[in-house]
């Protein structure tokens, strides 16, 4: 067993949710200064999360872009053409 215990991070859907929940929240107006804070502060943790997500899955798409390309180019011209 592991000594760490990760807490799971909320995956991109998930954290765009709350965070349009979080602003409805903050846009009634009907909220307490203490409780303001802490939707604030795990508002940005939220936005943190989507932005690495995004960015990782940028550098991920680009990738595979990239193999794909390099794939198509070594296969050349000549395994298109089938001679009958």
């Amino acid at each position: 067993m592991s000594d760490k215990k990760k807490v799971s991070e909320p995956t991109y859907a998930a954290a765009s949710v709350e965070l349009e929940q979080i602003l409805h929240d903050i846009e009634s107006g009907e909220i307490d200064l203490d409780v303001l804070t802490e939707k604030v502060e795990r508002a940005a943790a939220l936005l943190a999360i989507c932005r690495q997500k995004l960015a990782a899955t940028e550098m991920k798409v680009k990738k595979v872009t990239a193999d794909l390309a390099a794939a198509m180019d070594s296969s050349g011209p000549d395994d298109e053409k089938e001679t009958t």
